[in-house]
């Protein structure tokens, strides 16, 4: 029955394959620059991570990229899968590839010259090699300069729980965001990288950033505050926290400006 169901499904790819372009997207970060290239709408899935831009959340969605189906990827007959870095299982992206459906893969940016390497390289693979180019120029003008250093300290915690608290440190794009901001990242390992009470007391960040995904979760932001493992903190007892778009705070998107906009103005302003 089950090779059946992939026969059927492989003659389904096979006759859209030849009439027209059907990528699915696994990962946010694909997604967002896909369609600041102008192939949207070559675009017929989506992976739940990919919440931008608004125009793509009409489309079905395929399940989160490091936990995909192949059934449910099959099922809307790409002619190719982009996935990020971390998209799997292997054996699931196996057996897509073995219907005759490419898996193009793509190196999860967390610097600006990565981003770059990044556009340069969809936009090849989209034949969009001449909106590539205006998208890297775009940004280039739109990027500020990397702010002289200022007095704010500040903690990015991914997740926190009565476990403890997990932090971003060098090498992750919530630490580019806070070096063109001039805020001292006060994680000094690379990675996400688990912060005892002990560390967090230490620390003792002017203020934290915090993905909205996490915040949510947790019932809002004076819940996310509340949580026991943050509750000794003046920052969090004080609940300066800004909650960020998830996508843009964790991903290297084109939307990199506005993020680095959004804390720089949050500093400023708030502190």
């Amino acid at each position: 029955m089950k090779q059946r169901i992939y026969l059927f499904l492989t003659l389904l790819i096979l006759s859209y394959n030849a009439q027209a372009e059907r990528l699915i997207i696994a990962g946010g970060t694909l997604t967002d620059i896909v369609f600041a290239l102008g192939a949207g709408e070559q675009v017929v899935a989506i992976d739940t991570s990919s919440t931008w831009p608004q125009q793509a959340q009409s489309l079905p969605k395929v399940g989160y990229y490091r936990d995909l189906a192949a059934e449910g990827i099959l099922a809307q007959a790409p002619s190719r899968v982009f996935a990020l870095e971390g998209s799997g299982r292997p054996e699931v992206l196996t057996q897509i590839k073995s219907t005759g459906v490419p898996v193009n893969h793509y190196p999860k940016p967390t610097k600006v010259a990565e981003l770059f390497s990044l556009i340069t390289t969809l936009g090849k693979d989209l034949d969009k090699q001449e909106s590539a180019s205006q998208l890297i120029k775009q940004l280039k003008q739109q990027l500020p300069p990397t702010q002289t250093k200022t007095p704010y300290k500040a903690l990015f915690i991914l997740s926190a729980s009565d476990r403890g608290v997990l932090v971003a440190g060098k090498e992750t794009v919530p630490d580019v965001l806070f070096r063109y901001a001039g805020i001292e990242n006060l994680a000094n390992e690379s990675g996400f990288k688990p912060y005892n009470l002990e560390s967090l007391l230490a620390s003792n960040p002017d203020f934290i950033v915090a993905p909205s995904h996490t915040v949510y979760s947790l019932g809002g932001k004076q819940a996310f505050c509340a949580q026991a493992s943050l509750a000794l903190i003046p920052a969090a007892q004080k609940c300066r926290v800004l909650v960020m778009d998830s996508l843009i705070s964790i991903g290297m998107t084109s939307r990199l400006p506005e993020a680095i906009a959004t804390l720089t103005n949050y500093a400023q302003k708030s502190l």
